[in-house]
């Protein structure tokens, strides 16, 4: 007899509910059977409602429509060809990294996936703090090794207190890699420092770009992740060292156009967007493997958990969606309960 599950799909409106689907009872060559606990809700998965952002096979689509792409649960069981290690353990889950067409979830009770979504969590760690940590791991460790690779040393991070940023920074600390973070405020410098940073530069202090530029020169910081856009860019691109590259990823800035003069190009600066799903790390199941092996060597550190602001029910997910934090915690989806 077939078993059901709750879980929040899409409807023929392209909006969301909850409802009964077809529950994965086994797992498949190369997957997990997840028990889900705890799902964070990130930007990303309120952009993809609608399916407006995103283009038709650029992000793995679950059975049933299932939303979600971060969460953490337990295995309950592992297909053939999974290393035994994830038998019965806690995992966190990123359901973008590995497309397969028997991945089932995020947002319901139970889960299938690739192990290559996951990354395995120590047993005495709370679920809801991992429940949206895996991306903003796999963000940052995939950016380190792809400007490595481009021939960078340091890094400016725009966005130094977001949930990437401050990954970013426990990257950084792990690896020995120079970083810049930028904040808006004294506050989010303080906030960096208690985390081990070294060097952070504040947006409304006066001598802002003096200092930016000073370190940046200092710590041959060509790299820029830049999580914010707009105004920021056009504050400092005239103070990035020679051959600088700005690698776009995110979209927190106010929507101000970027505005270049063409001098700035003569010092050979380029720009450029950043993807997790088109680096050497994420679409080499190898280098994925390697890459979630080394983030499970690090994943206690405080930079890689998720900030919990109010837990719902999978039925309160409208309530969810709406839910708005002023320090950067998540709504957390709690399918058990």
């Amino acid at each position: 007899m077939e078993q059901f599950m709750k879980a929040v799909c899409a409807t023929a409106d392209h909006g969301i509910s909850v409802q009964q689907v077809p529950r994965p009872t086994h797992a498949a060559p190369g997957h997990l059977l997840l028990k889900m606990m705890a799902c964070g809700i990130n930007p990303g998965d309120k952009a993809l409602i609608g399916r407006t952002m995103f283009a038709p096979g650029s992000v793995p689509v679950s059975q049933h429509d299932i939303y979600g792409a971060s969460g953490a649960g337990e295995v309950l069981a592992v297909g053939p060809g999974v290393p035994p290690a994830y038998a019965g353990k806690q995992v966190a889950v990123y359901r973008s990294l590995q497309f397969s067409d028997q991945l089932a979830g995020l947002w319901s009770e139970y889960a299938h996936v690739p192990y290559l979504d996951c990354v395995l969590l120590p047993d005495d760690v709370p679920l809801a703090a991992y429940a949206g940590s895996l991306v903003n791991a796999i963000t940052p460790y995939a950016f380190w090794k792809q400007i490595v690779s481009e021939g960078h040393r340091g890094i400016i991070c725009t966005a130094g207190t977001s949930a990437t940023g401050i990954a970013l920074l426990g990257v950084c600390l792990a690896y020995g890699i120079p970083l810049i973070s930028i904040v808006r405020t004294a506050a989010g410098k303080q906030t960096l420092e208690a985390l081990g940073a070294t060097c952070v530069v504040v947006q409304a202090e006066a001598d802002f770009t003096a200092q930016l530029q000073a370190a940046a020169q200092r710590l041959a910081a060509t790299a820029v992740f830049d999580g914010v856009g707009g105004e920021i860019l056009n504050q400092i691109v005239a103070f990035l060292p020679a051959n600088s590259t700005i690698y776009c990823y995110g979209y927190l800035g106010d929507g101000t156009p970027l505005t270049i003069h063409t001098q700035v190009l003569q010092r050979g600066l380029t720009i450029r967007p950043f993807s997790n799903f088109k680096t050497a790390t994420v679409q080499d199941p190898s280098q994925l493997a390697a890459a979630l092996t080394a983030i499970q060597e690090i994943i206690r550190m405080p930079h890689f958990t998720t900030k919990i602001g109010k837990e719902f029910k999978l039925e309160e997910i409208a309530e969810a969606l709406q839910f708005v934090a002023e320090a950067g915690e998540k709504a957390i989806l709690c399918p058990a309960s």
